[in-house]
Protein backbone atom coordinates (compact mmCIF):
# COMPACT_ATOMS: atom_id res chain seq x y z
CA UNK A 1 0.00 0.00 0.00
CA UNK A 2 2.90 2.33 0.64
CA UNK A 3 3.95 1.88 -2.98
CA UNK A 4 0.56 3.15 -4.10
CA UNK A 5 0.79 6.12 -1.77
CA UNK A 6 4.18 6.98 -3.19
CA UNK A 7 2.76 6.80 -6.71
CA UNK A 8 -0.09 9.04 -5.67
CA UNK A 9 2.29 11.53 -4.16
CA UNK A 10 4.39 11.48 -7.33
CA UNK A 11 1.31 11.99 -9.47
CA UNK A 12 0.10 14.84 -7.29
CA UNK A 13 3.55 16.40 -7.27
CA UNK A 14 3.74 16.08 -11.06
CA UNK A 15 0.29 17.63 -11.39
CA UNK A 16 1.15 20.43 -8.98
CA UNK A 17 4.23 21.34 -10.96
CA UNK A 18 2.37 21.17 -14.27
CA UNK A 19 -0.57 23.14 -12.92
CA UNK A 20 1.73 25.91 -11.77
CA UNK A 21 3.22 25.93 -15.25
CA UNK A 22 -0.27 26.29 -16.69
CA UNK A 23 -0.88 29.33 -14.56
CA UNK A 24 2.23 30.81 -16.09
CA UNK A 25 0.77 30.24 -19.55
CA UNK A 26 2.68 27.02 -20.42
CA UNK A 27 0.66 24.08 -21.77
CA UNK A 28 1.35 20.45 -20.84
CA UNK A 29 2.07 17.84 -23.47
CA UNK A 30 -1.19 15.97 -24.26
CA UNK A 31 0.74 12.65 -24.42
CA UNK A 32 1.86 13.13 -20.81
CA UNK A 33 -1.72 13.77 -19.73
CA UNK A 34 -2.91 10.56 -21.37
CA UNK A 35 -0.15 8.59 -19.66
CA UNK A 36 -1.09 10.02 -16.23
CA UNK A 37 -4.77 9.23 -16.77
CA UNK A 38 -4.03 5.64 -17.77
CA UNK A 39 -1.69 5.18 -14.80
CA UNK A 40 -4.30 6.54 -12.39
CA UNK A 41 -6.89 4.16 -13.78
CA UNK A 42 -4.57 1.17 -13.15
CA UNK A 43 -3.82 2.39 -9.61
CA UNK A 44 -7.52 2.80 -8.97
CA UNK A 45 -8.19 -0.80 -9.95
CA UNK A 46 -5.43 -2.06 -7.67
CA UNK A 47 -6.60 0.12 -4.76
CA UNK A 48 -10.11 -1.19 -5.06
CA UNK A 49 -8.83 -4.75 -4.92
CA UNK A 50 -6.72 -4.18 -1.79
CA UNK A 51 -8.94 -1.85 0.17
CA UNK A 52 -12.13 -3.88 -0.04
CA UNK A 53 -11.43 -7.28 1.65
CA UNK A 54 -13.90 -9.70 3.12
CA UNK A 55 -13.54 -7.87 6.43
CA UNK A 56 -14.59 -4.52 4.86
CA UNK A 57 -12.75 -1.37 3.77
CA UNK A 58 -9.56 -0.40 5.57
CA UNK A 59 -8.79 3.15 6.58
CA UNK A 60 -5.68 3.19 4.43
CA UNK A 61 -7.62 2.00 1.36
CA UNK A 62 -10.33 4.63 1.78
CA UNK A 63 -7.72 7.34 2.14
CA UNK A 64 -6.01 6.14 -1.03
CA UNK A 65 -9.28 6.18 -2.96
CA UNK A 66 -10.01 9.72 -1.83
CA UNK A 67 -6.52 10.81 -2.86
CA UNK A 68 -6.97 9.10 -6.21
CA UNK A 69 -10.35 10.74 -6.83
CA UNK A 70 -8.82 14.14 -6.07
CA UNK A 71 -5.87 13.58 -8.37
CA UNK A 72 -8.11 12.36 -11.22
CA UNK A 73 -10.37 15.40 -10.87
CA UNK A 74 -7.39 17.73 -10.87
CA UNK A 75 -5.94 15.94 -13.89
CA UNK A 76 -9.25 16.26 -15.75
CA UNK A 77 -9.41 19.99 -14.96
CA UNK A 78 -5.84 20.38 -16.08
CA UNK A 79 -6.52 18.62 -19.37
CA UNK A 80 -9.39 21.04 -20.04
CA UNK A 81 -6.82 23.81 -19.79
CA UNK A 82 -4.34 22.05 -22.02
CA UNK A 83 -2.94 23.09 -25.36
CA UNK A 84 -5.47 20.96 -27.24
CA UNK A 85 -8.37 23.07 -26.01
CA UNK A 86 -6.55 26.35 -26.64
CA UNK A 87 -5.57 25.22 -30.10
CA UNK A 88 -9.14 24.18 -30.83
CA UNK A 89 -10.44 27.57 -29.70
CA UNK A 90 -7.81 29.39 -31.75
CA UNK A 91 -8.46 27.25 -34.83
CA UNK A 92 -12.21 27.84 -34.48
CA UNK A 93 -11.62 31.61 -34.33
CA UNK A 94 -9.27 31.52 -37.33
CA UNK A 95 -11.74 29.39 -39.28
CA UNK A 96 -14.56 31.86 -38.61
CA UNK A 97 -12.35 34.78 -39.71
CA UNK A 98 -11.31 32.96 -42.88
CA UNK A 99 -14.95 32.13 -43.67
CA UNK A 100 -15.96 35.79 -43.30
CA UNK A 101 -13.09 36.93 -45.52
CA UNK A 102 -13.97 34.34 -48.17
CA UNK A 103 -17.59 35.51 -48.19
CA UNK A 104 -16.45 39.14 -48.50
CA UNK A 105 -14.10 38.26 -51.36
CA UNK A 106 -16.86 36.30 -53.10
CA UNK A 107 -19.12 39.37 -52.93
CA UNK A 108 -16.37 41.63 -54.31
CA UNK A 109 -15.55 39.16 -57.08
CA UNK A 110 -19.24 38.97 -58.02
CA UNK A 111 -19.48 42.78 -58.22
CA UNK A 112 -16.25 42.99 -60.22
CA UNK A 113 -17.48 40.28 -62.56
CA UNK A 114 -20.66 42.29 -63.22
CA UNK A 115 -18.65 45.45 -63.98
CA UNK A 116 -16.28 43.55 -66.26
CA UNK A 117 -19.23 42.05 -68.11
CA UNK A 118 -20.70 45.52 -68.74
CA UNK A 119 -17.32 46.81 -69.89
CA UNK A 120 -16.91 43.80 -72.16
CA UNK A 121 -20.29 44.45 -73.77
CA UNK A 122 -19.43 48.12 -74.28
CA UNK A 123 -16.06 47.31 -75.82
CA UNK A 124 -17.59 44.63 -78.03
CA UNK A 125 -20.14 47.14 -79.27
CA UNK A 126 -17.43 49.65 -80.22
CA UNK A 127 -15.37 46.92 -81.86
CA UNK A 128 -18.40 45.90 -83.92
CA UNK A 129 -18.93 49.50 -85.05
CA UNK A 130 -15.26 49.87 -85.98
CA UNK A 131 -15.12 46.59 -87.89
CA UNK A 132 -18.32 47.42 -89.74
CA UNK A 133 -17.01 50.86 -90.65
CA UNK A 134 -13.93 49.22 -92.16
CA UNK A 135 -16.02 46.99 -94.41
CA UNK A 136 -18.96 49.26 -95.35
CA UNK A 137 -19.64 52.95 -96.12
CA UNK A 138 -20.11 55.42 -93.27
CA UNK A 139 -23.65 56.00 -92.13
CA UNK A 140 -25.12 59.45 -92.70
CA UNK A 141 -26.84 60.18 -89.37
CA UNK A 142 -26.70 59.49 -85.65
CA UNK A 143 -30.21 58.08 -85.95
CA UNK A 144 -28.97 55.52 -88.49
CA UNK A 145 -26.21 54.43 -86.11
CA UNK A 146 -28.72 54.01 -83.29
CA UNK A 147 -31.03 52.01 -85.54
CA UNK A 148 -28.21 49.65 -86.53
CA UNK A 149 -26.68 49.41 -83.05
CA UNK A 150 -29.51 50.14 -80.57
CA UNK A 151 -27.22 50.17 -77.52
CA UNK A 152 -24.83 52.78 -78.90
CA UNK A 153 -23.87 55.32 -76.20
CA UNK A 154 -23.76 59.07 -76.63
CA UNK A 155 -20.38 60.21 -77.91
CA UNK A 156 -18.38 61.08 -81.00
CA UNK A 157 -18.88 59.17 -84.27
CA UNK A 158 -17.87 59.51 -87.90
CA UNK A 159 -20.71 60.27 -90.33
CA UNK A 160 -20.77 60.72 -94.09
CA UNK A 161 -21.98 64.08 -95.42
CA UNK A 162 -23.89 64.45 -98.70
CA UNK A 163 -20.58 64.52 -100.59
CA UNK A 164 -19.31 61.30 -99.00
CA UNK A 165 -16.79 63.07 -96.78
CA UNK A 166 -16.25 61.86 -93.22
CA UNK A 167 -17.46 64.18 -90.45
CA UNK A 168 -16.57 63.70 -86.79
CA UNK A 169 -19.69 64.65 -84.82
CA UNK A 170 -21.26 64.29 -81.40
CA UNK A 171 -24.33 62.02 -81.25
CA UNK A 172 -26.83 62.19 -78.39
CA UNK A 173 -28.34 58.71 -78.23
CA UNK A 174 -30.82 59.28 -75.39
CA UNK A 175 -34.33 60.62 -75.91
CA UNK A 176 -34.69 64.36 -76.55
CA UNK A 177 -37.89 66.36 -77.09
CA UNK A 178 -39.89 63.15 -76.70
CA UNK A 179 -38.67 61.96 -80.12
CA UNK A 180 -36.22 59.20 -79.25
CA UNK A 181 -32.44 59.30 -79.55
CA UNK A 182 -30.00 59.63 -82.43
CA UNK A 183 -29.61 63.43 -82.35
CA UNK A 184 -26.58 65.24 -83.77
CA UNK A 185 -25.38 68.21 -81.76
CA UNK A 186 -24.53 71.23 -83.90
CA UNK A 187 -24.14 73.87 -81.15
CA UNK A 188 -23.72 74.16 -77.39
CA UNK A 189 -22.64 76.78 -74.88
CA UNK A 190 -22.79 76.90 -71.09
CA UNK A 191 -21.46 80.09 -69.56
CA UNK A 192 -21.42 78.56 -66.07
CA UNK A 193 -18.34 76.68 -67.29
CA UNK A 194 -15.33 78.90 -66.51
CA UNK A 195 -13.66 77.70 -69.71
CA UNK A 196 -16.49 78.98 -71.93
CA UNK A 197 -16.48 82.42 -73.54
CA UNK A 198 -19.08 84.43 -75.43
CA UNK A 199 -18.79 84.25 -79.22
CA UNK A 200 -16.76 87.25 -80.37
CA UNK A 201 -19.71 89.13 -81.89
CA UNK A 202 -21.49 89.33 -78.52
CA UNK A 203 -20.90 91.46 -75.44
CA UNK A 204 -20.10 89.67 -72.17
CA UNK A 205 -22.31 90.50 -69.19
CA UNK A 206 -20.30 89.72 -66.08
CA UNK A 207 -19.04 86.18 -66.51
CA UNK A 208 -22.22 84.25 -67.24
CA UNK A 209 -24.18 85.88 -70.09
CA UNK A 210 -23.74 87.15 -73.65
CA UNK A 211 -25.71 90.01 -75.25
CA UNK A 212 -25.76 92.61 -78.02
CA UNK A 213 -22.80 94.99 -78.25
CA UNK A 214 -23.53 98.61 -77.30
CA UNK A 215 -25.67 100.26 -79.97
CA UNK A 216 -27.77 103.43 -80.31
CA UNK A 217 -30.54 101.74 -82.27
CA UNK A 218 -32.44 98.52 -82.64
CA UNK A 219 -30.38 95.67 -84.05
CA UNK A 220 -29.90 91.95 -84.46
CA UNK A 221 -26.63 90.11 -83.82
CA UNK A 222 -26.36 86.54 -85.02
CA UNK A 223 -24.28 83.39 -84.97
CA UNK A 224 -24.40 80.57 -87.53
CA UNK A 225 -24.32 76.89 -86.61
CA UNK A 226 -23.11 74.89 -89.64
CA UNK A 227 -24.89 71.70 -90.67
CA UNK A 228 -21.60 70.37 -92.07
CA UNK A 229 -23.50 69.18 -95.15
CA UNK A 230 -25.34 66.47 -93.24
CA UNK A 231 -29.07 66.22 -93.86
CA UNK A 232 -31.66 66.73 -91.14
CA UNK A 233 -35.41 67.27 -90.94
CA UNK A 234 -35.98 67.89 -87.21
CA UNK A 235 -34.62 70.38 -84.69
CA UNK A 236 -34.60 70.03 -80.90
CA UNK A 237 -33.02 72.67 -78.70
CA UNK A 238 -33.13 74.99 -75.73
CA UNK A 239 -31.85 78.47 -74.95
CA UNK A 240 -31.70 79.95 -71.45
CA UNK A 241 -31.53 83.74 -71.43
CA UNK A 242 -32.04 86.87 -69.30
CA UNK A 243 -34.07 90.04 -69.64
CA UNK A 244 -31.95 93.19 -69.65
CA UNK A 245 -33.75 96.50 -69.16
CA UNK A 246 -37.18 97.27 -70.61
CA UNK A 247 -37.79 94.59 -73.24
CA UNK A 248 -41.41 94.56 -74.41
CA UNK A 249 -41.91 91.16 -76.00
CA UNK A 250 -43.74 91.09 -79.32
CA UNK A 251 -44.70 94.79 -79.13
CA UNK A 252 -42.05 95.91 -81.61
CA UNK A 253 -42.12 99.67 -82.22
CA UNK A 254 -41.44 99.57 -85.94
CA UNK A 255 -44.15 98.76 -88.44
CA UNK A 256 -42.33 96.16 -90.51
CA UNK A 257 -42.41 92.79 -88.76
CA UNK A 258 -40.60 90.64 -91.27
CA UNK A 259 -38.27 87.76 -90.51
CA UNK A 260 -35.18 89.83 -91.41
CA UNK A 261 -36.04 92.56 -88.89
CA UNK A 262 -36.08 92.80 -85.10
CA UNK A 263 -39.67 91.54 -85.11
CA UNK A 264 -39.42 90.68 -81.38
CA UNK A 265 -37.29 91.51 -78.38
CA UNK A 266 -35.70 88.12 -78.04
CA UNK A 267 -33.96 85.38 -79.99
CA UNK A 268 -34.90 84.21 -83.47
CA UNK A 269 -33.85 80.79 -84.79
CA UNK A 270 -34.01 80.28 -88.55
CA UNK A 271 -32.47 78.11 -91.25
CA UNK A 272 -31.51 78.67 -94.86
CA UNK A 273 -31.43 81.65 -97.18
CA UNK A 274 -34.00 83.06 -97.51
CA UNK A 275 -34.60 82.56 -93.81
CA UNK A 276 -37.20 80.05 -92.69
CA UNK A 277 -38.52 80.28 -89.14
CA UNK A 278 -37.74 77.56 -86.59
CA UNK A 279 -38.48 79.10 -83.17
CA UNK A 280 -38.76 82.48 -81.42
CA UNK A 281 -37.78 83.06 -77.78
CA UNK A 282 -39.37 86.31 -76.63
CA UNK A 283 -38.47 88.48 -73.62
CA UNK A 284 -41.51 90.16 -72.04
CA UNK A 285 -41.69 93.34 -69.97
CA UNK A 286 -43.17 92.17 -66.64
CA UNK A 287 -44.42 88.91 -65.21
CA UNK A 288 -47.07 90.60 -63.06
CA UNK A 289 -48.23 93.48 -65.28
CA UNK A 290 -48.04 94.16 -69.01
CA UNK A 291 -45.81 91.48 -70.51
CA UNK A 292 -45.94 92.04 -74.26
CA UNK A 293 -46.24 88.26 -74.70
CA UNK A 294 -48.77 86.73 -77.12
CA UNK A 295 -49.65 84.28 -74.34
CA UNK A 296 -49.86 86.96 -71.62
CA UNK A 297 -53.12 87.81 -69.87
CA UNK A 298 -52.47 91.59 -69.68
CA UNK A 299 -52.75 93.29 -73.09
CA UNK A 300 -51.14 90.45 -75.13
CA UNK A 301 -49.32 91.31 -78.36
CA UNK A 302 -49.45 89.09 -81.41
CA UNK A 303 -46.50 87.68 -83.31
CA UNK A 304 -46.07 87.65 -87.10
CA UNK A 305 -47.81 84.85 -88.95
CA UNK A 306 -44.53 83.10 -89.83
CA UNK A 307 -43.99 82.51 -86.08
CA UNK A 308 -47.37 80.90 -85.43
CA UNK A 309 -47.32 78.95 -82.16
CA UNK A 310 -43.61 78.20 -82.41
CA UNK A 311 -42.41 80.49 -79.64
CA UNK A 312 -41.83 80.81 -75.88
CA UNK A 313 -42.31 84.10 -74.03
CA UNK A 314 -41.38 85.03 -70.45
CA UNK A 315 -40.27 88.06 -68.43
CA UNK A 316 -37.49 88.14 -65.85
CA UNK A 317 -38.78 91.33 -64.22
CA UNK A 318 -41.43 90.79 -61.52
CA UNK A 319 -42.15 94.44 -60.75
CA UNK A 320 -44.78 96.56 -62.47
CA UNK A 321 -42.02 98.66 -64.04
CA UNK A 322 -38.68 97.48 -65.44
CA UNK A 323 -35.38 99.30 -64.83
CA UNK A 324 -33.04 100.44 -67.58
CA UNK A 325 -29.94 98.26 -68.11
CA UNK A 326 -30.79 95.91 -65.20
CA UNK A 327 -29.99 92.28 -65.91
CA UNK A 328 -32.73 90.22 -64.24
CA UNK A 329 -30.68 87.15 -63.39
CA UNK A 330 -32.91 85.80 -60.60
CA UNK A 331 -35.51 84.52 -63.07
CA UNK A 332 -33.97 83.08 -66.26
CA UNK A 333 -36.08 83.19 -69.42
CA UNK A 334 -37.67 80.28 -71.31
CA UNK A 335 -37.14 77.68 -68.60
CA UNK A 336 -40.84 77.47 -67.65
CA UNK A 337 -40.10 78.38 -64.04
CA UNK A 338 -40.87 81.38 -61.84
CA UNK A 339 -43.64 82.66 -64.09
CA UNK A 340 -45.67 85.61 -62.82
CA UNK A 341 -49.44 86.01 -62.66
CA UNK A 342 -49.81 87.51 -66.14
CA UNK A 343 -47.68 84.89 -67.90
CA UNK A 344 -48.94 81.65 -66.35
CA UNK A 345 -50.22 80.35 -69.68
CA UNK A 346 -46.83 81.06 -71.26
CA UNK A 347 -45.16 78.55 -68.95
CA UNK A 348 -47.68 75.78 -69.53
CA UNK A 349 -45.92 74.37 -72.57
CA UNK A 350 -45.31 70.64 -72.89
CA UNK A 351 -41.59 70.53 -73.70
CA UNK A 352 -40.32 73.78 -72.14
CA UNK A 353 -37.38 74.49 -71.78
CA UNK A 354 -36.87 72.35 -74.90
CA UNK A 355 -38.46 73.29 -78.24
CA UNK A 356 -39.06 71.01 -81.23
CA UNK A 357 -39.74 71.50 -84.95
CA UNK A 358 -40.22 68.98 -87.72
CA UNK A 359 -40.03 70.36 -91.27
CA UNK A 360 -41.49 67.46 -93.20
CA UNK A 361 -38.50 67.62 -95.55
CA UNK A 362 -34.72 67.15 -95.36
CA UNK A 363 -32.21 69.95 -95.63
CA UNK A 364 -28.53 70.72 -95.14
CA UNK A 365 -29.21 74.39 -94.29
CA UNK A 366 -27.10 76.04 -91.63
CA UNK A 367 -29.03 77.25 -88.58
CA UNK A 368 -28.80 80.89 -87.53
CA UNK A 369 -29.48 82.22 -84.03
CA UNK A 370 -30.03 85.99 -83.88
CA UNK A 371 -30.39 88.10 -80.76
CA UNK A 372 -32.72 91.03 -81.59
CA UNK A 373 -34.14 94.13 -79.90
CA UNK A 374 -35.96 96.99 -81.61
CA UNK A 375 -34.37 99.72 -79.44
CA UNK A 376 -30.92 100.81 -78.27
CA UNK A 377 -28.99 98.86 -75.62
CA UNK A 378 -29.33 101.69 -73.08
CA UNK A 379 -33.07 100.88 -73.03
CA UNK A 380 -33.24 97.13 -73.57
CA UNK A 381 -31.20 94.08 -74.36
CA UNK A 382 -31.31 90.31 -74.33
CA UNK A 383 -28.59 87.99 -73.09
CA UNK A 384 -28.17 84.23 -73.10
CA UNK A 385 -26.24 81.95 -70.76
CA UNK A 386 -26.83 78.54 -72.31
CA UNK A 387 -27.88 76.94 -75.56
CA UNK A 388 -27.98 73.44 -77.03
CA UNK A 389 -29.11 72.74 -80.59
CA UNK A 390 -29.59 69.22 -81.99
CA UNK A 391 -30.80 67.97 -85.36
CA UNK A 392 -31.69 64.64 -86.95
Amino acid sequence: MKMYSILLVLCMTSYSLSASSTLDGTCVNPTTLSFIENSLTNISDQLKGSSCSSDGATSEGLTGLLQLALVKELAKDYKDKSCDKEERRLLKSINASITNKIQSLQSQVSSLSSDLNKLSQLLAKHVNVTLDDLSSPLLSSCDAILSKWPNSPSGYYNLADVNGHSRHVYCHMETLCGKGGGWRRIASLNMTDPNEKCPTQFRTYGVSACGRPVTNSGSCVGITFPSRDIKYSQVCGKVIGYQVGRTNGAAAHHDSKVIYSAYIDGISLTHGNPRKHIWSLISGYSGIAFSGCPCGSNNPKSVPSFVGSHYYCEAGNHNTAASYTTLYSSDPLWDGKGCGSTETTCCQRTLIPWFYRSFGYSTTDNIEMRLCCDQETSDENISFGQYEIYVK
